[in-house]
């Protein structure tokens, strides 16, 4: 055997060394990556049957809630925490039931957070307006400080991101609460009035 087919046998066993090794990167590459998808699959069913199972137990927890006697019970307490701060407190409930199917616990903690909150940044004398009404196939609840002094007072502001982080995290819980039922909770003002706090939740048709 001559240099020269010597030499051309080396170069292709070099260059079939070489093709085997991409070939190997690549079937590797293709191995980690479904390696990575099969984990990723795996955490996205379990993702799903957790998300599942929390709303089974969700739904289980739920039952249908007048949130008349809830407000009373907020507004209880808003009443004890306001006394240091001469707080007065106007409470607008309609004689019908307001009902909604929802966890009560959560629910309490909701309105006890949003009346915590008014009864903290509102001034001295200030007059908190709660109201709670059907509209449509909505029940609404209403939080309005009647004696603010501009269009958009501390009371509105329960969902402004330059809060502190206890104001925040008790926010954020309310829109979580709020969406689990779901609703929503936000700024908005009643009646043409100044901002305040709105809560919408799927009404229970009787």
């Amino acid at each position: 055997m001559s240099g020269a087919q010597l030499q051309s046998g080396n170069l292709g066993a070099i260059i079939a060394g070489v093709i085997l090794l991409g070939l190997g990167g690549v079937v590797g590459m293709m191995f980690s990556l479904f390696v990575a998808n099969l984990r990723q699959s795996t955490k996205a069913r379990e993702f799903a049957q957790k998300a599942r199972e929390e709303a089974r137990q969700r739904l289980v927890a739920s039952r249908a809630q007048d949130i008349r006697p809830l407000l009373d019970a907020a507004s209880a307490q808003a009443q004890a925490d306001a006394k240091a701060k001469a707080i007065h407190l106007d409470i607008q409930l309609p004689q019908e039931a307001v009902r909604v199917f929802a966890i009560e616990t959560e629910l309490r903690e909701l309105l006890a957070k949003v009346t915590a909150y008014a009864a903290s940044v509102m001034r001295t004398g200030a007059t908190l307006q709660v109201s709670a009404h059907a509209d449509g196939e909505q029940a609404v609840i209403h939080w309005r400080d009647l004696d603010a002094v501009d269009a958009h007072p501390p009371l509105a502001r329960f969902f402004d991101n330059k809060l502190s982080a206890a104001v925040t995290a008790s926010a954020r819980a309310c829109e979580r609460i709020a969406g689990h039922h779901g609703g929503r909770i936000y700024s908005a003002p009643r009646d043409g009035g100044v901002l305040g706090l709105t809560l919408r939740l799927p009404l229970l048709q009787a």
